[in-house]
């Protein structure tokens, strides 16, 4: 799939990502990069006596999986760099769940001291199976215009 440029993105677009079932083998991979072995996330026994009574993935996580579902959905740009980030935990991400992102493009604006791209603002909702919101944000990229 060739990937749009600035001038080929609608404001108001929206796409869905294929979903991804989040198992021990990205926890402990995320641990391991990011040094957070906080128990919540790595210790079963732990976790089972939280309120959520099982291991629950990073926060982060979920936010690094939902961009990269971004690469295997329909919405292809290209990307020069992310800009800006913001985002929203609102409930746990447990291991055994699977989840999807939804994205909307929710304004773009042509740089005015580089033509050669722009910015493009991407809403996103990382949905559970159960089709609940667990994260939400944007995220803010410069994209190519030719």
């Amino acid at each position: 799939m060739r990937k749009k440029l600035f001038d080929e993105i609608e404001v108001g677009e929206t796409h869905e990502t294929p979903g991804i079932t989040v198992t021990e083998w990205h926890v402990m991979g995320f641990a391991a990069v990011s040094m957070d072995f906080f128990e919540l996330h790595t210790n079963d026994e732990y976790a089972r006596r939280t309120q959520f009574g099982r291991r629950v993935a990073h926060g982060l996580l979920g936010l690094a999986l939902a961009d990269g579902l971004k690469h295997r959905s329909t919405f292809q740009v290209e990307a020069i760099a992310s800009l800006h980030w913001s985002w929203d935990f609102r409930a746990p991400i447990l291991v055994g769940d699977t989840i999807r992102a939804r994205l909307r493009v929710s304004d773009k604006k042509a740089s005015r001291s580089k033509p050669d791209r722009g910015a493009v603002t991407v809403e996103y909702e990382v949905l559970n199976q159960r089709d609940e919101v667990v994260q939400s944000g944007t995220n803010t990229m410069m994209v190519k215009t030719c």
